[in-house]
């Protein structure tokens, strides 16, 4: 298996993880490609989930010493898609994109995977932790084959997270950033087992959430407690135990 990763071309968790994990497991990185920051417009938050990292190192420092060829490109462009094909990459793992699209997304043989902090198809698009919250479904992560649509495409493997009663927001996101970094090689032998894309469930058409506004964080916020207490009842009263795969069956065929 020949993998290439997409990040962001600053120092950025998730993608500072997936480098470092796919390394520790010996998986062959071929090229790591950063995307140049952009400027973003969201509505500003009443509620902080994630942590405030130090320490962080950019993924060119890190793909130097470990001897990856990097490359500074916007991912959704011909340049990147022809870095990929050059490379002659299998998969290609998303530790930190924007949406991707147009000959980009056909470029890798097997395709591209994004690993979700959110369950698929239940809660998709940004702030997932929150919506989670929000709408009563229990928190975890999904591995899926990209395709067009936002986070969409063929289901690789769901993972609920265990929740504890006197978890906080940022121990829940935290959780969820590391099952995402723990579920790599698990995916990633799948995948070499059954390339095949067509043989995984496909995700339906359904909503994608945008940010959550201020007046619906405050909502998310007041249902927390509840929402914590029933979920790590339910987990602690689940016969498959915290934190277990919960994976979808292949179709039927070669």
């Amino acid at each position: 298996m020949r993998a290439a990763v997409f990040c962001y071309d600053f120092p950025h968790r998730k993608s500072q993880d997936f480098i470092l994990r796919l390394w520790l497991e010996a998986i062959p990185v071929v090229a790591v490609i950063g995307a140049p920051p952009v400027p973003l417009s969201r509505p500003a938050s009443t509620l902080r989930v994630n942590p405030r990292y130090t320490g962080m190192l950019h993924p060119a420092r890190i793909c130097a010493r470990l001897g990856i060829p990097y490359y500074v490109l916007e991912h959704s462009t011909p340049q990147a898609a022809a870095v990929i094909r050059e490379q002659r990459v299998d998969l290609v793992l998303i530790g930190g994109a924007r949406i991707i699209r147009g000959e980009t997304l056909a470029a890798a043989r097997w395709g591209m995977i994004n690993f979700h902090p959110g369950l698929i198809p239940e809660v998709r698009g940004l702030d997932a932790l929150k919506w989670s919250v929000y709408s009563d479904v229990p928190p975890g992560v999904t591995a899926h084959f990209i395709d067009a649509r936002v986070d969409a495409g063929r289901i690789i493997s769901r993972r609920r997270i265990p929740v504890f009663r006197d978890d906080a927001w940022i121990d829940l996101s935290l959780r969820l950033h590391e099952t995402q970094v723990e579920l790599l090689p698990t995916v990633l032998r799948r995948v070499a087992d059954h390339p095949a894309r067509d043989a995984y469930p496909a995700v339906p058409d359904g909503r994608v959430n945008r940010a959550m506004p201020p007046t619906m964080e405050r909502v998310a916020a007041a249902r927390f407690e509840t929402w914590k207490a029933r979920h790590a009842r339910a987990e602690a009263e689940d016969d498959a135990g915290f934190g277990e795969p919960v994976a979808p069956r292949l179709a039927d065929g070669p």
